[in-house]
């Protein structure tokens, strides 16, 4: 057995093993979940299968076991927020089936103009509002390209130089993390903190309310990352000629915004506002069925009934293969393993056994959360991480007698501050495979911002949590 192998194995040892151990006290229900939660941590964490494959165990064993029944189970699979995130996933669908995103990239960029300076500051734009509504891999995929080619520009125009290959390429795999924590939608961990919320105190987060905190944290991390990569490029005193016909020349090519890329423009742009809007549209019409995710359905829908060209509608459903699926599947897991600690009672031990322990203040709580997310983060799966400790912090939150948000906050968005190393997340991988950078520069670079995001989320979830109470 090679010993990439062993995590095959050593997650249901582990499983086994918590079944067999005699806890003093523990209910073979609680000591079922914990084998569980090993388990799935141990595939999770080494990845030896897909995440999503890993998300299917509780639909396994919780049953057998007596923990949930199978119809309790497969429930969390089809919560309201999965659904909330398949609509927008839909929506990013067409948006990249029509090259509407690009449009948006290249106005952008072409808006804030050509100096290596405003270079870097339009790509980092542009990746970081395309990422709040679509997946950061497909931003990243979709900008990595024109990066590079404007880079080949800027060399022709004068400007070779290393430090700007590092910064620009840099900013587009930062921005694209960063931009989705500003919406619910931007990432999965900020949808899985708000569907543990859910399961465990019966109270939602909107869109609107998540944008409270997320859009403010995203744009202070977005400015501060600037900076830092700003500091490598040399400073200029007019813009680059070669760069603005690059860029006029691409926009051209796109031709003017009609027909189904128009159409896809205004269910995108009505989608956005009906989310925003929610609260204050129920207080004027009472409909208070309407819900983010009966929004996402309704923009989905339209999207398979809308005439995009010729008979056929924007989206048809083979479109649907490149639906990230696996994401659905990891989200309904994680709902799973949250109700299963809560059903078995370990939640509340874990509270329980905390009792004593707390000493620290709420700041420095706050901070400890800042830095288990972003560090972690380095070397785990950012959704494995959120949906592995939203229980433990529960109970650490009940244990400190403090509210439960006040310390999910830190984890759920500093999880998505991966700035330091290429296998951390897709659009680190994603540049790096540019073959334009090396380990050293992410890491340098990438530690400096990791310090800077760690105090930034710190302070800004210390004054800006209360929002969400």
């Amino acid at each position: 057995m090679k010993i990439q192998q062993i995590p095959y194995f050593l997650g249901p040892l582990l499983f086994i093993l918590s079944l067999a151990i005699p806890f003093d006290g523990f209910a073979m229900e609680e000591k079922a979940m914990i084998g569980i939660l090993l388990w799935m941590l141990t595939w999770w964490i080494t990845e030896i299968v897909n995440l999503a494959v890993t998300a299917l165990l509780p639909m396994l064993l919780m049953p057998l076991m007596g923990i949930l029944s199978i119809g309790e189970v497969t429930a969390k699979y089809g919560d309201k927020l999965i659904f909330l995130f398949f609509g927008g996933f839909v929506l990013a669908l067409a948006i990249e089936k029509w090259n509407l995103h690009r449009r948006i990239a290249i106005l952008i960029i072409r808006k804030v103009g050509a100096t290596p300076k405003r270079v870097l500051l339009g790509f980092m734009l542009a990746t970081a509002f395309i990422s709040a509504w679509i997946s950061n891999t497909a931003t990243t995929v979709m900008m990595l390209p024109m990066a590079l080619s404007v880079l080949q520009l800027l060399k022709k125009a004068g400007f070779e130089s290393r430090k700007l290959d590092v910064a620009v390429l840099l900013g587009v795999a930062w921005a694209a993390n960063i931009g989705g924590m500003s919406t619910l939608i931007g990432t999965p961990p900020n949808a899985v903190f708000v569907g543990f919320y859910g399961e465990r105190f019966g109270e939602s987060i909107g869109f609107q309310e998540w944008m409270q905190i997320g859009l403010p944290v995203a744009a202070a991390l977005f400015i501060a990352a600037f900076l830092v990569l700003s500091l490598l490029l040399r400073k200029t005193k007019s813009d680059i000629d070669s760069i603005k016909s690059y860029f006029n020349e691409e926009y051209q090519r796109l031709g003017k915004l009609k027909g189904a890329e128009f159409r896809v423009a205004v269910v995108f742009a009505s989608t956005a506002l009906l989310w925003i809007l929610r609260k204050q549209i129920i207080d004027i019409t009472g409909l208070t069925g309407l819900s983010d995710t009966s929004i996402a359905i309704l923009s989905a829908v339209s999207l398979f009934v809308i005439p995009g060209v010729k008979s056929e509608p924007l989206l048809v459903w083979k479109d649907t293969r490149k639906l990230a699926w696996g994401i659905l599947l990891l989200f309904g897991g994680g709902l799973a393993l949250a109700s299963g600690m809560i059903e078995s009672g370990l939640l509340d031990r874990l509270a329980t056994s905390f009792q004593g322990d707390i000493s620290f203040t709420l700041l420095g709580w706050i901070f400890i959360m800042a830095v288990l997310g972003i560090w972690a983060t380095e070397v785990m799966s950012n959704m494995a991480l959120v949906t592995a400790m939203m229980p433990v912090v529960a109970a650490i939150a009940a244990a400190a007698d403090q509210n439960f948000i006040l310390f999910a906050i830190p984890l759920t968005l500093g999880s998505s501050c991966a700035f330091m190393l290429p296998m951390a997340t897709p659009p680190n991988a994603i540049v790096f495979s540019s073959g334009k950078l090396k380990i050293v520069d992410m890491a340098k670079r990438g530690v400096l911002m990791n310090v800077i995001a760690t105090l930034l989320i710190t302070l800004l979830s210390y004054a800006l949590g209360s929002l969400l109470l």
